[in-house]
């Protein structure tokens, strides 16, 4: 069964924000295809996807060239610090931080390389 608070189709504002990281549209799913699930997170992932999304506002990026190009070096740990203590204490008990945060650079690793390929 599908939960309601877990979105699995990208929004419009997902689509705006990969369009700007340059995500093709033909890789992202059909926003009029109401049969296709777009993936499916395992509960024992989420808490890593929620702290990757929590952390989303938190790169640190740099100017690369003059033509003004984004280069995002990493997450700012010391934000995922603070998200990580923020959890509550069942949740702390549940999913030690010292995986939580290697499940998070195993996701920012992904994503750089996705982030910093070079477009033309």
């Amino acid at each position: 069964m599908t939960d309601p608070t877990r979105p699995t189709r990208p929004d419009d504002q997902a689509r705006q924000d990969a369009e700007a990281l340059g995500v093709p549209p033909e890789n992202l799913p059909d926003p009029t295809d109401e049969e296709s699930d777009v993936f499916e997170v395992w509960d024992i992932n989420m808490p890593a996807v929620l702290l990757f999304l929590g952390c989303e506002t938190q790169w640190r990026v740099v100017a690369r060239g003059m033509a003004g190009l984004l280069y995002w070096l990493g997450i700012d740990y010391a934000a995922a610090d603070v998200l990580l203590r923020a959890r509550p204490k069942r949740d702390k008990k549940r999913y030690p931080a010292a995986q939580l945060l290697d499940d998070l650079r195993d996701m920012e690793i992904a994503a750089r390389e996705v982030m910093n390929e070079v477009r033309e």
